[in-house]
């Protein structure tokens, strides 16, 4: 598994603005299937791409001295699923440049239509020499720029039938362990990080780190293991609680090999259609990230209608 999500870098204006292009591909990781049968992009994921894309305009502004390392997300919204098949664009724009830190926001559109929006997210400027060769990012800065193409609309498969394996592989389990669970109040999990993890070869070769979107989707898998028991109680295990809203969404603390994290999440409010949560991942006693979430709840045909039609 690699931990790049920019393919092609097709324009940028120094300093200021970038788009870039992703494939989806049953070649690729990641993939998930909220319903059975329709595998998807884990839109918590998708926020890495823009924020690859957001990170190269940064790194290339100031002469690949720095790498931007998001510490703060205002928030995040989702309104559109990706599949294998699908080729999203991402575009990224610089709101302020401090000497240690840059605010800026990205978005993901698919087919033209925004489908997720990262607004106001906070960088802290690292130096990028201590994180990985910075001659190796200049080659590969040149790679992703080099004859870019003009973008090309996608053909999403059809929601429901994707065109690959008749088989999606399991699951990655992103909680390693429940330690403590009561019903429609609270959820704690572990989360172990490891060595093994591929991840690490791009985030970063010299000074590996957890990437903030695993943080959040162990945190948001966590959220989904207390909500979907109590749509079940209630009637309704026809449906998914689908990740729509995060807000304030903060990393604290660098996470490395060795670490386990404590994923604790608390349910604030239900209601047949959404639930919002809170949770917060801990080290050794130190908060390590915090987010708030929404999340709603849909069928499958509702699913594809709001997410994929």
């Amino acid at each position: 598994m690699r931990f790049l999500f920019v393919d092609r870098i097709c324009d940028l204006e120094r300093g200021r603005r970038v788009r870039a292009i992703k494939n989806i591909s049953w070649n690729g990781d990641f993939l998930q299937e909220f319903f059975p049968g329709i595998p998807v992009f884990s839109p918590v994921i998708a926020a890495e791409a823009a924020a690859q894309a957001l990170s190269w305009l940064i790194v290339e502004a100031r002469g690949f001295t720095v790498k931007p390392l998001i510490t703060v997300l205002d928030s995040y919204t989702c309104s559109r699923h990706m599949q294998p098949g699908d080729q999203i664009e991402m575009e990224g724009e610089i709101e302020s440049f401090q000497p240690e830190s840059a605010l800026a926001h990205a978005r993901i559109l698919l087919n033209k239509t925004p489908a997720v929006e990262i607004n106001h997210g906070v960088c802290y400027l690292y130096p990028l020499q201590e994180l990985q060769d910075p001659e190796g990012a200049r080659r590969q800065f040149q790679n992703l720029t080099e004859n870019p193409p003009s973008l090309q609309q996608g053909h999403a498969a059809a929601p429901g039938l994707p065109q690959g394996p008749s088989a999606l592989p399991a699951a990655r389990p992103w909680v390693d362990r429940v330690i403590k669970y009561e019903a429609g109040k609270n959820i704690l999990g572990i989360k172990n990080v490891t060595s093994t993890e591929d991840f690490f070869n791009d985030h970063f070769p010299r000074k590996p780190l957890l990437p903030g979107v695993i943080i959040m989707e162990a945190l948001t898998s966590t959220a989904r293991m207390l909500i979907e028991p109590v749509l079940a109680a209630n009637g309704l295990d026809h449906k998914r609680a689908i990740l729509q809203q995060a807000k304030k969404v903060k990393f604290r603390k660098f996470v490395q090999p060795g670490d386990q994290l404590l994923l604790e999440v608390t349910l604030e409010s239900f209601q047949p259609h959404a639930s919002t949560i809170k949770a917060r991942a801990l080290l050794q006693d130190k908060v390590a990230a915090t987010l708030s979430a929404e999340f709603l709840h849909v069928s499958r045909d509702e699913y594809i209608t709001a997410y994929l039609a």
